[in-house]
């Protein structure tokens, strides 16, 4: 059987092997969903697009189904949200489902139970927390929003709106999706914006007046670093709007520039970034830090006898150095600060996310760098010796153009805590493949970081 990873034994979930079995659930799909049990649909493949598990709790997956349609000729992709939950949970849950209004899927059900899994079924667009995404995958509802706040796109009102392409680009199920909307403009070419939803616990208008702060900020006005221009939030949806911009992920052509320039040229941005005003964000202490290390020496003592002691020695070790660490006035943050953060679009640097935009620490947009790019050393993308160079030349740039400079103290401590507070938890939580060489390649980092072993200026 195909899976993304070893999982664990747990009595609430017995059905945890077949639901993460691309193969069974291929199968399984196949034979029981309308439209594919009566041979109309046919499943060419399927992927895991997405998958987190809290154990004796809930599984949510997402399934990527390339769908072949046997009347009409035609095919297509089609997602699939899963929520598996122990016995009882779920028919209730579908029960509630069913009242509410759904939209056609491309290809199967809106909505669907899967009794013998324990499992309810949401198909694109539909989700039981981001309904905006049937308006705005429909051309005539996205057309008409678009209509209503027509001035902030920079068009001529004697401009008119000929049709729209929706491309899904990112999607978190309950939380958070991106789409890309080329705008077909009748006898002037096409214009390209992104929107973005949120679900009813996200602050759409705070994240929207980060991305304005940003945008009218210095170190953006400059051209030092450039970000997608703001152009309007919706509050009904909770959705804001921005224009597109095109390049490249920075992670994902390692091999075609400069990684130590680049990363240096990244410094100079977060340093500006960190000196930037920017009102409204919700403050972070590091208590939240040491919940997050709580909770992963809990997940260690579940998941693997030889690193539970590693871990929990590292974590002793990182409660025990925090009250001599050097204190910093806290700044506007990223708090997931990474490489893949970043687009290089025609020469520049593009900061592309702002969800997580925060009041805290500076060090731990550094650390969070710096800890991704050890990350990336482990899983082959680049060599242990390209991630430390890189980090090096990172470090000092920030460093030179930060007021507070680079504490060697809160930098190691910050980077060996988010190595295991956020790599390592992810690593598990996702089920990610080699996940146990993983993290225990992440905590020996982490250990090493702590004892001065590894340095990272």
């Amino acid at each position: 059987m195909t899976r993304i990873a070893p999982i664990p034994d747990d009595a609430q979930f017995p059905q945890l092997p077949v639901v993460t079995d691309k193969s069974a659930m291929q199968d399984v799909f196949q034979r029981q969903l309308p439209g594919f049990a009566e041979g109309r649909l046919e499943i060419a493949r399927l992927k895991l697009m997405r998958f987190t598990y809290t154990p004796g709790k809930e599984c949510r997956i997402c399934y990527a189904l390339h769908v072949k349609d046997a009347n009409t000729g035609g095919e297509g992709d089609q997602i699939f949200f899963a929520l598996v939950e122990p016995n009882g949970v779920t028919e209730a849950k579908y029960t509630q489902a069913q009242r509410e209004t759904h939209v056609g899927a491309n290809f199967g059900p809106a909505v669907h139970w899967l009794p013998q899994l324990n499992m309810i079924l949401w198909g694109f667009p539909n989700d039981p927390k981001l309904k905006q995404l049937r308006s705005l995958v429909d051309r005539d509802a996205l057309s008409e929003l678009l209509q209503k706040h027509w001035p902030c796109l920079g068009l001529s009102p004697t401009v008119r709106l000929a049709g729209v392409t929706t491309t899904l680009i990112k999607y978190v199920p309950e939380s958070r999706c991106t789409l890309r909307h080329q705008l077909h403009i009748k006898h002037d070419g096409e214009v390209v914006v992104y929107s973005k939803s949120f679900g009813s616990n996200a602050g759409g208008a705070r994240i929207f007046g980060t991305i304005q702060a940003l945008w009218n900020a210095p170190i953006c006005q400059s051209g030092e670093i450039i970000i997608p221009e703001p152009l309007f939030f919706d509050e009904e949806i909770n959705t804001f709007f921005v224009r597109g911009l095109q390049g490249v992920n920075a992670d994902e052509c390692l091999a075609d520039f400069d990684l130590d320039g680049v990363c240096a040229r990244i410094g100079v941005g977060l340093a500006g970034i960190h000196q930037c005003r920017i009102g409204g964000l919700p403050q972070r202490s590091d208590e939240q830090v040491f919940s997050q290390l709580r909770d992963v020496k809990e997940m260690l003592g579940n998941f693997d006898a030889i690193s539970k002691p590693v871990g929990a020695a590292v974590i002793e070790a990182l409660f025990e150095k925090y009250s001599h660490l050097t204190r910093l006035t806290p700044v506007p943050i990223h708090s997931g600060f990474r490489l893949s953060q970043w687009l290089l679009v025609e020469g520049k640097l593009a900061l592309i996310d702002f969800d997580t935009f925060l009041l805290g620490n500076p060090m731990s947009d550094v650390a969070s760098f710096a800890a991704h790019l050890l990350y990336l050393s482990i899983k082959g993308k680049i060599t242990p010796e390209q991630s430390r160079s890189a980090i090096r030349h990172f470090c000092r740039a920030y460093a030179a153009h930060a007021p507070w400079g680079l504490p060697a103290d809160v930098l190691a401590w910050q980077t060996a805590a988010l190595l295991v507070a956020e790599q390592a938890k992810k690593c598990i939580r996702l089920a990610k493949k080699n996940c146990r060489q993983t993290v225990e390649q992440l905590l020996s980092l982490a250990a090493d970081i702590l004892v001065g072993k590894l340095t990272l200026r």
